[in-house]
């Protein structure tokens, strides 16, 4: 590829590559080295004719890379933490009742994201943050477009089970 072409790459998909690696991590400086290492490697290997699939190609590339840092962390515990926040702040307006309704929300939400396999994490985080397609979805995952349909319902369904039984905690609780 041109050197020109790889600039306008890494001005295209620099700032979703970087949102996504950051709320998959949580950690700015993990980000910004896993984005640098996706975009490396990228120059090293990238030979897609097509440039629809430049964007799939590049996720799986960052996906691959957080992976592989998710694997070397030491405890499940420290994994777990380091899932950020999938729910951005809905307002800039400060009213107390409504900021206490979306902190709990988000705290809701990352705590069932951290219930889920990695797989499903990234499925979701793909499709609903990402608006990623189905034949998105597939290139960067390895999947075909059956399974990527599959993934995705068992990955909702399993959201759905963990917000009720989260749900149902409150309820108990009081």
């Amino acid at each position: 590829m041109k050197a020109q072409t790889w600039s306008e790459l890494f001005v295209d998909y620099q700032h979703p590559l970087y949102r996504y690696l950051f709320r998959m991590c949580g950690s700015r400086e993990v980000a910004e080295e896993l984005l640098q290492e996706t975009f490396y490697r990228a120059m090293l290997s990238l030979s897609i004719q097509d440039a629809r699939q430049v964007r799939a190609w590049l996720y799986k590339v960052a996906r691959n890379l957080y992976v592989d840092w998710l694997r070397r962390q030491t405890s499940e515990q420290k994994m777990l933490e380091n899932i950020k926040r999938l729910i951005p702040a809905a307002s800039h307006t400060y009213v107390p009742e409504v900021a206490l309704r979306q902190k709990e929300d988000k705290e809701k939400v990352e705590w069932i994201m951290q219930q889920l396999p990695e797989r499903m994490r990234t499925i979701l985080y793909l499709r609903e943050i990402e608006d990623f397609s189905y034949q998105e979805l597939g290139a960067t995952l390895d999947l075909s477009l059956d399974q990527v349909k599959v993934t995705l319902y068992r990955a909702r369904e399993r959201f759905r089970e963990w917000e009720a039984r989260a749900e149902g905690g409150k309820r108990d609780g009081r």
